[in-house]
Formats: C-alpha cells, structure tokens, sequence
C-alpha cells in the first residue's frame, strides 16, 4: 500500500497568475514545498523556490507530461499562453489527456469570467477546453474537474479601455480621449491578480468543496468603461477638459483607429486581424456577461477583494505605458 502523500502540481507557476497562486500556497497557506511539484516547459530558467521538484513538462510535447505530473493527485491546469485558439486548444487536451494517463484525481482548470455561450473571442478555447475536460472526467470516473472562471484583471484595463495610455503627452487643446466600440456603460467585475492567485490557493486545497464545479472568481463592484475612466481622471487630478473622456465608435471605425494608433499606419494586416478578433469582446460586455459579482472569493479570502480604485492608484504611481496589453489577451 503506497504511504505517498498528496501532491499538487502546478502548470503556469512562473506566469503572473500561477506564480501568486505558487506564492499564496507556499507563504499564505503555507503548504510545504514537498506538497508541491511544478511542470514547466523550460525548468532550468524556474525561478521557483529551489527545494520544490520542478520537471519538464511541455504541453505541446505530449510525451513528457505522464512523468511530469507523476504522482500528483491534483493538477492546477493554467491556461496556455497564447492567442491562437486551435494551438490552445491542442495544448489543453494534451494535458488533460496526460493527467488521466498519470491518475490525477483533480483537475483545476482556470478559465475565464465570460459566459459559457460567449460569442467573445477570447473566450472560445476556454469554453472548448471546459467541455472536453467535462466529458474526459465523466468517461473516467476516478478523476474530477473544478473549473474557475478567473475574473477579469484590474492589471489588464488598458487592454479593455481601448489600450489608454495615461502616460502619453497630450498637448494644448489635445483631448484625452478613450475609444471603444461599444458597452462603455456596462459593468466589470474588475478583480486583482494577486487576489485571484490567493481565491485559486485557497480552491486548490479546498476542492473537495467543488467537485465537478464551475465556478467564478469575480471582484467585489463592477466598474464601467467609462466609470473606469472617471476613476482615472480622479486619481491623475484631471478635471473639467482634461478628463478622461470615452466615446464609442463601433466597430469599423474603431478597428481602424485602433490600428492607426497601435501601428501608426492606416492599414496592417496582423494588427486589424487581432482587433477584430478583440472587438468581439465588446458585445459581451455590452450584454452584461462581466458584471457578474460573485461573493465566492471574499468568502475564501476571508475579507474583501481589493477594489479597482484601490488597484488603479497602485499603478498609477508609476505611470508608463501599456505596450503589455495585447499580452493579457492570451488570459
């Protein structure tokens, strides 16, 4: 009779999500490190703690993931970091594949907070992977699912506020304007990344609680577009003119000025390709899919989650540029 313990694997550790869950799990949990294995692709460039077992785990070479998650009963399945959904896609059916061949009991897989008919683009390699881990768990009974809808970043509102700058000169009788297609006036339920790292932790030692579950992860308010950009005018000390105004355009005229602004072109094949991909998330937040507020990770969090005020003027402190936004695309 084996006398091995529980172990969770981690995939992602080094990414900004799954190095908070790492961090929450070891320093806020404090879990021992011999809980603990982490899969990456690349284990010599790790920069986890030294005395966790760190091995190679590659999502898209599928034969090293059995002995990357050998001996694990849970698996934290982080998103693939990429904006190709196909490649995704594969990278997450290999590792689903490969945790059942390992008997992984659990699979903990981080999705995303849009709704699960989403039209949004962003959100369709997440909805496929949760059917076929919903499927492969049901054709396996030995092995369970709890799938957590991770909010939306208050780190990533660039990327959602039309790629504002806050950092950029403007000049005299210049406007400080931020363009959107559409859904200036509906809610996010914006949630830190740290928060959502410690809610994560606190699942994956909790999950018995969430067998075979979707659940969603959400900040505490939700904060428009354009409530966004009032917040941010406080915080600079922008007042009347120099406030932070949003106007919609949709969706032709701002899929071209968003290329112009981004490429300082008219036309750019690969940068027009990525918006209008982006653009489809405008529409879900119009029809009200990320003003969900959940009170799930203020319960695991045991106080309140931090706000998007609170968040912006943590980043504001610094202001540089969002060149970083098409990055928070791939979560």
């Amino acid at each position: 009779m084996s006398t091995s313990k529980p172990k969770i694997c981690l995939t992602g550790a080094t990414g900004g999500l799954g190095s908070r869950v790492l961090h929450h799990l070891l320093h806020t949990l404090f879990l021992p490190p011999s809980a603990l294995v982490i899969s990456t692709q690349n284990p010599s460039s790790s920069s986890s703690a030294s005395e966790i077992e760190t091995r190679h785990g590659d999502f898209l070479n599928p034969s090293t993931l059995p002995s990357a998650f050998a001996g694990a009963t849970t698996l934290l399945l982080v998103s693939y970091p990429s904006i190709a959904h196909a490649l995704r896609v594969e990278a997450h059916k290999n590792a689903i594949d490969a945790a059942i061949r390992a008997r992984v009991t659990h699979i903990v897989y981080t999705s995303l907070a849009f709704a699960g008919d989403s039209q949004a683009a962003v959100m369709q390699a997440h909805i496929e992977t949760e059917e076929y881990l919903k499927r492969t768990c049901a054709r396996n009974e030995h092995t369970h699912y709890t799938i957590i809808r991770e909010g939306i970043y208050c780190e990533s509102w660039s990327l959602y506020l039309g790629f504002f700058d806050p950092g950029k000169a403007v000049g005299k009788g210049e406007r400080r304007v931020a363009r959107v297609p559409e859904g200036a006036d509906r809610g996010v339920a914006w949630v830190g990344r740290d928060d959502l790292g410690e809610g994560t932790a606190r699942i994956l030692v909790q999950k018995e609680e969430f067998v075979d579950k979707t659940v969603l992860l959400s900040g505490g308010a939700a904060v428009s577009l354009r409530g966004l950009a009032g917040m941010i005018s406080g915080i600079m000390g922008w007042q009347g003119e120099e406030a932070v105004e949003v106007e919609e355009l949709g969706k032709e005229k701002w899929v071209d000025a968003m290329v112009e602004m981004k490429t300082g072109k008219k036309e750019d094949a690969e940068t027009k390709e990525f918006m209008e991909k982006w653009y489809t998330t405008y529409p879900a937040i119009a029809k009200g899919e990320l003003d969900v507020v959940n009170p799930l990770l203020e319960t695991l969090l045991r106080r309140k989650p931090e706000s998007m005020e609170e968040s912006l003027r943590r980043q504001l402190k610094d202001v540089g540029g969002t060149e970083e936004s098409i990055g928070q695309y791939a979560k």
